[in-house]
């Protein structure tokens, strides 16, 4: 340390500390000026002694400086004596820097001098500057999101609250920032709030904490409205703080009360019209047996004087009249198949497939009808008899409507994207064969109650509803029914059964 006023013991002190001292005379000529200040100006000591402090500032406080030191002469009042602040000095090289100053007044050999303790805070402020640009970042962040999100700490004390909690709630951020986020709810959360919170810290127990959850919140006007809320924990700066994910769920709500409102009339209106067909189908089966039984009475008493056509056009009427009970019969059937429960059980497939093959295909044709199973089948939660007949209603008609010498039809299970829902499923099941084919503009018509595409003999017609079951039966089973064909080369039945136990 090189200067007038010291004492060797006080160089090797003031030469030790990492702060730069620098010591002034009352006109601010530099007396003393120990090495970490000669490691921050860049001047070495001799450089400076001597001269006037004011080199080591760049205006306004080089012209202001001479100034000051006047008016503290002639008034005695202190600026800045005996505190601290921030200014800009300049080094040798002529950059400039932030430094913290601090000036101390004191008497050597009875001569005012004056101690300046100086620090530079270049990194301080850099590091300053960073967080500022990234606190920026964070909240220009958290202004683009659709979310509101909120920020408190363990008191449940708001530190930000970004525009779209501003649109939420009605409040702007200065209105909440500092407040308790209790505000922002009705009861009971609003008085559950910090006793949840003292129980966190209390026992570390999280009830929200990384789970989502809808709740009541409440606006600045007063209104009630649902919202989902995320909370989660982090630490900044050693300190505990929570942020919670806010998303309005009014419109939603709204939707899905609408829905479910709809799917109310729609279950009240299915039920009327099942209960319709079965009423309506059971007080037609009394006209009808009334007259068939009068076709065949008529036929009996008079079958002398009615000759062969008389015969032939009674016999056609008791015929229509089976036919129509048979009608009336499956109408009675499928409206059951919507209002019975279903009878939930495990079933093997490969058993219950096997069944059905017993029982469906022909003793005459069973040499000419190959049913093969790829990979054995799974183990379903079903409702055995609906399915067994599912399974039936696909093998009949895959026999039925095939003109090939050896008739084959192939079940199993794939993986597929049901062109309904468009969603990728991991089970599917399928029954595929050879047979005529369907044309795609028949697609829908197939699964349309008394539907059919062929002509037949009044000996092997159907009544046209055995895919109509087969829909509503793999729809009670939670599912869907939809298929691929190509004519003359034959048609593949996928379906879904998810049923839950």
């Amino acid at each position: 340390m090189i200067g007038t006023f010291h004492s060797p013991e006080l160089e090797i002190v003031m030469d030790t500390v990492l702060d730069g001292f620098i010591i002034i005379d009352e006109q601010g000529v530099i007396q003393s000026f120990n090495k970490a200040a000669v490691k921050i100006f860049g001047y070495e000591p001799v450089e400076v002694r001597g001269q006037n402090v004011k080199m080591l500032m760049p205006a306004p406080y080089q012209d202001e400086h001479d100034q000051y030191l006047v008016n503290y002469r002639e008034t005695g009042q202190p600026k800045i004596m005996g505190t601290g602040r921030e200014i800009i000095a300049q080094r040798k090289d002529g950059s400039c820097f932030p430094m913290e100053l601090a000036v101390n007044e004191m008497k050597l050999e009875g001569q005012r001098l004056f101690l300046g303790t100086i620090r530079d805070i270049s990194e301080r402020k850099s590091a300053e500057q960073s967080i500022r640009y990234y606190l920026e970042y964070i909240e220009t962040m958290m202004n683009t999101v659709l979310d509101g999100l909120i920020t408190i700490d363990s008191e449940g004390t708001i530190h930000s609250f970004n525009l779209a909690a501003e649109t939420i709630f009605g409040y702007s951020k200065a209105q909440v920032v500092g407040q308790n986020v209790r505000m922002l709810m009705p009861e009971p959360y609003q008085s559950e709030h910090d006793a949840y919170l003292h129980h966190y810290h209390q026992t570390g127990e999280k009830k929200v904490i990384g789970l989502g959850r809808e709740i009541k919140a409440l606006k600045r006007d007063g209104t009630v409205f649902p919202m989902e809320l995320g909370v989660n924990e982090m630490v900044v700066q050693g300190k505990k703080m929570f942020v919670g994910t806010i998303r309005d769920i009014s419109e939603r709500k709204a939707a899905e009360r609408e829905i479910q409102e709809y799917i109310n009339k729609l279950k009240i209106s299915n039920q009327e019209l099942d209960q319709f067909a079965y009423i309506a189908s059971h007080d037609l089966k009394e006209p009808l047996r009334g007259l068939a039984n009068n076709a065949m009475f008529l036929q009996e008493d008079y079958e002398e004087t009615l000759g062969d056509d008389g015969k032939k056009r009674l016999g056609r009427i008791r015929f229509l009249c089976g036919r129509m009970e048979q009608l009336v019969d499956s109408l009675l059937y499928y409206s059951r198949l919507g209002r019975q429960e279903l009878a939930i059980e495990v079933a093997d497939l490969n058993t219950l497939v096997a069944k059905v093959k017993e029982l469906t295909v022909p003793e005459e044709i069973g040499e000419h009808v190959v049913l093969s199973l790829p990979a054995k089948l799974p183990q379903i939660t079903c409702d055995v008899p609906r399915v067994t007949e599912l399974f039936r209603n696909l093998i009949s008609n895959a026999i039925k409507y095939n003109h090939s010498a050896v008739k084959y039809i192939e079940i199993g299970t794939t993986q597929a994207t049901n062109p309904l829902t468009g969603i990728s499923e991991p089970q599917v099941f399928y029954v595929k064969d050879n047979g005529i084919g369907i044309e795609p503009q028949f697609f829908e018509d197939i699964f349309r109650i008394f539907k059919r595409l062929n002509e037949e003999d009044d000996s092997v017609r159907g009544t046209g509803v055995g895919l109509t079951y087969v829909k509503k039966i793999v729809e009670r089973h939670n599912g869907h029914v939809w298929l691929e064909s190509t004519m003359g080369s034959g048609s593949c039945f996928y379906f879904t059964l998810k049923l839950e136990r």
